[in-house]
């Protein structure tokens, strides 16, 4: 019997998919007639839609009242030609476009995060095609779903398209990788979607714009194309550097919807700029000022041997070999940068994220990556920030050590006091779940009142892991953590430990854990015209939130705080002196920000129409449609 099985050894499933997609939308590939190779991992049990592990494509047309035939991607024909050819007439094209682009986004942040992504649970991204007529694509956080619609082209000005001919944001790589991200975004910083500050937003669609952009360097096609065409440049690239060009010339506006060079180096936008698509455009800007820069510099000296010496490139087409190496710098330099922007999401705040506290957060990141700086990226990049406006309130100065988060104010240990943590399950969990070929399964969670079933991020823990404890320990250190006992509940939002690459190539790991905390006392206490207290669930929330950074052995390295005013400080009598003063110091910091809060809340009263007419908070109708919508576009 043995020998029989090894005479027929069963075959070797493959270990990746390939599938076809547009480059990178219908109108890019009619013009070119190249189509992308997207390489995806194999996912043995796909069903049709596509329903994967983490993905579950629905194709139900609401406007219609149809439904559409899913595509089974294991189906033999399409195995046998790597992906059905992407066709705007065939709707299972459309589904594997979508799920061959959401999975590459998903890999591609897992591989510089440092951690298994996944969803709450066995839950999944709902991908909706069709989802509606429209010229809009946007997440929707309560149904967990992304949404593409689908229009008519601007009847006078639809650019290379015919007038009234029927467009899809679902078949755009840009639009299909932005909207993603945002679901990400929200799995990774579920607060993050309560707008307190005009970045909170911003910073929404500033890191989804630079995923979708980054994600054109992982086609070497591409790459080597806007290479050979801009002699090296890059800066004529437009395949590269602008943003769903399709989308955008087919609504009229002539160009792509974004793009990520050509503005002035300048603060004079960042600091007019209001709208969270407007501001979150300074600071995509700001890092491709800092990419191309670096990468200029990374081939200058290829540039000087193909031309002896001068750096001006003779007339005519550039050599294949120099074509080839200089995309594999700018394929290189792609990574490094958008490493260090996914890096820092573990360092960023739990509520109330400013530009700011994102620079500091890339700068604390690298910096423990990377700390000797060789390629002197991180000052590139920081400055190139100042250029345009955007640096930390309150910073002494740019260098290293006055950006990077402050070391905790007093002395704390995850494995100190009466409720010390045990890491060790967390660290085992995060180690098998890196394994892909680990059969473990865990049934825990470390989910902690989830709201409305939202995602938390993390992957799941198993049942042994100490989140009772790590509860326990925020609530008996909630004033080392600039949070207040006497407030109401400390909510565990997530703990993980994630594994970042550093310099010599080994794995760092570190354990990330957010607490937040909501203060109803410090909440708009309006009355309806019945004179009812406005439900919670329609105020706009006011939240502490505190992001904890540890070494494996529990030693707490940075404490990222965004602390409101104490309730009570009577409180505070019967503390011993150190913690007192820590505790006085989060509250004064905690009286700013609320204050800041406050005046940016009312200016968006203000400014909102329906204001006078409603006690719904305006901060609350700036939802992801709303506002894609309010853009005519993503």
């Amino acid at each position: 019997m043995m020998a029989a099985k090894r005479d027929r050894p069963e075959p070797v499933l493959p270990a990746r998919r390939l599938l076809r997609a547009y480059a990178f939308d219908p109108m890019s590939t009619r013009l070119s007639g190249r189509f992308l190779t997207i390489d995806i991992p194999f996912e043995i049990d796909l069903r049709p839609g596509p329903s994967g592990r983490l993905l579950q494509v629905i194709d139900y047309d609401v406007s219609r009242d149809l439904w559409y035939l899913p595509v089974d991607l294991n189906s033999a024909a399409i195995l046998a030609q790597r992906g059905m050819q992407p066709a705007e007439s065939d709707p299972r094209t459309h589904q594997q476009i979508v799920y061959a682009v959401a999975m590459s986004v998903i890999e591609r942040f897992e591989r510089f995060g440092g951690f298994r992504f996944r969803w709450r649970g066995d839950d999944k991204l709902r991908i909706v095609p069709h989802a509606f007529e429209g010229r809009n694509a946007y997440f929707d956080k309560h149904r967990r779903a992304v949404l593409f619609g689908y229009f008519r082209a601007d009847s006078s000005d639809p650019g290379a398209n015919l007038p009234g001919q029927m467009m899809f944001t679902c078949l755009s790589v840009d639009v299909i990788a932005h909207e993603v991200t945002h679901a990400m975004v929200h799995r990774m910083r579920k607060y993050f979607s309560e707008p307190t500050h005009p970045d909170v937003l911003a910073w929404h669609e500033a890191f989804a714009d630079l995923v979708a952009l980054f994600n054109h360097f992982g086609f070497p096609e591409v790459v080597s194309d806007a290479v050979a065409k801009s002699e090296g440049t890059l800066e004529q690239g437009a395949a590269l550097l602008d943003l769903a060009t399709e989308f955008g010339v087919s609504t009229g506006r002539g160009a792509a919807l974004r793009s990520a060079i050509g503005s002035p180096r300048t603060p004079v936008a960042f600091l007019k700029a209001v709208e969270p698509h407007d501001r979150a455009a300074c600071f995509v800007a700001a890092v491709f000022d800092a990419f191309i820069d670096t990468y200029k510099s990374q081939i200058a000296d290829l540039r000087r041997i193909a031309s002896a010496g001068t750096g001006v490139l003779p007339p005519g087409a550039l050599p294949t070999d120099l074509v080839n190496r200089v995309s594999a710098a700018a394929a290189v330099n792609a990574d490094r940068f958008l490493g260090m922007v996914v890096r820092a999401f573990e360092y960023l705040p739990v509520v109330d994220v400013t530009f700011g506290d994102v620079v500091r957060a890339i700068v604390t990141a690298d910096r423990e990556l990377y700390p000797d700086d060789v390629a002197h990226l991180r000052a590139i990049l920081v400055e190139a920030f100042r250029r345009r406006g955007i640096y930390p309130s309150g910073a002494t100065s740019l260098a290293d050590e006055a950006l990077v988060w402050s070391k905790p104010p007093l002395d704390l240990n995850l494995g100190g006091g009466i409720n010390a943590i045990d890491l060790a399950p967390l660290i085992l969990e995060a180690t098998l779940d890196l394994d892909t070929g680990s059969t473990v399964s865990f049934s825990g969670e470390n989910d902690t009142d989830a709201p409305s079933g939202e995602a938390v991020p993390g992957p799941a823990v198993p049942a042994q892991a100490p989140h009772a404890r790590i509860q326990d320990w925020g609530v008996e250190h909630a004033y080392e953590l600039g949070l207040d006992k006497a407030a109401g509940k400390i909510e565990q939002v997530s703990a993980r430990v994630v594994y970042l690459l550093a310099s010599d190539g080994q794995p760092r790991p570190i354990v990330a854990i957010q607490f937040a905390q909501r203060r109803d006392d410090l909440e708009d206490q309006r009355t309806d015209e019945t004179g009812r207290q406005i439900p919670r669930s329609q105020r706009a929330a006011v939240r502490a939130g505190t992001t904890v950074i540890a070494r494996v052995d529990g030693q707490v390295e940075f404490l990222v705080a965004k602390p409101l005013p104490l309730s009570d400080r009577t409180e505070l009598e019967h503390l011993p002196r150190d913690l007192k003063e820590c505790a006085l110091e989060f509250d004064k910091a905690g009286t700013e920000r609320l204050g800041r809060m406050h005046d940016w809340m009312g200016d968006v009263e203000d400014q909102d129409a329906l204001s006078a007419w409603t006690v719904e908070p305006a901060t609350l109708r700036l939802s992801f449609a709303r506002l894609h919508a309010g853009q005519d576009g993503v």
